[in-house]
């Protein structure tokens, strides 16, 4: 943000030079706080925060993203509206909100607030691609090959040309193969050890084992001894 190789003589700032700006705040106007509003107001200022929501996204500043769309979300959430228009805009607004936020959620593998996210949009339209193909996403991320699949599946249903569902859809059944293979071979394993440690532990028992009865065989033997001797012949 410097003067670049040409520097600035006038100001004997050379070229290349970073430059340290001191700024004095003169004045400000205050924002005003969500119950200060009505619904009119609130309205009027989501244009402006979701665009810089969606600047902060373009930048790569996902966390700083999330504070504006959950901005609009706490305005908008619980609003009605007067009117079936204006409650038309207000869930526009609140659907559109929770993409964008599933969206940067998966961006910042936070995956348990991206599907939470989706849900919210499913809850509302149970055929909305976007919101199914993100959860899909998420749970596909997350491990959960099964939940991801349906997800997929009903964004097919939707939407039979994306391409992009069908891809994921295989994706789930190779890794879901996969993780089935990798289960096959660590409980193989397991077994394997189990056994081993049973052979092991398993000779030395029998011994015990024998030498016991064999003692005790020779308890029984004397005590008959004896009461041969007792009773009368």
């Amino acid at each position: 943000y410097g003067f670049g190789s040409e520097g600035k003589p006038e100001y004997k700032i050379g070229p290349d030079k970073d430059i340290v700006y001191e700024v004095s705040l003169k004045d400000f106007k205050r924002a005003k706080e969500s119950w200060e509003m009505d619904v009119n107001e609130k309205l009027a200022l989501v244009p402006d925060v979701k665009n810089k929501g969606n600047q902060y996204f373009k930048a790569g500043r996902h966390h700083q993203a999330v504070i504006q769309y959950q901005r609009i979300i706490s305005w908008l959430e619980l609003e009605c509206g007067t009117g079936i228009e204006q409650h038309k805009q207000i869930q526009d607004y609140v659907l559109t909100t929770h993409l964008n936020l599933a969206l940067c959620f998966l961006r910042l593998k936070d995956f348990s607030q991206a599907v939470e996210n989706c849900n919210k949009v499913i809850e509302q339209d149970k055929s909305n691609e976007k919101a199914l193909y993100r959860r899909g996403e998420a749970r596909l991320l997350r491990n959960d090959y099964n939940l991801a699949m349906a997800d997929f599946q009903k964004v097919l249903e939707v939407n039979p040309s994306n391409r992009a569902a069908r891809t994921q859809l295989s994706s789930c059944q190779s890794k879901m193969k996969e993780h089935q293979e990798q289960e096959k071979k660590i409980y193989a394993n397991m077994f394997q050890k189990f056994a081993e440690r049973d052979s092991k532990t398993g000779r030395p028992k029998r011994r015990r084992d024998e030498s016991a009865q064999s003692s005790m065989n020779g308890e029984v033997g004397i005590k008959r001894r004896r009461r041969s001797q007792d009773c009368p012949s």
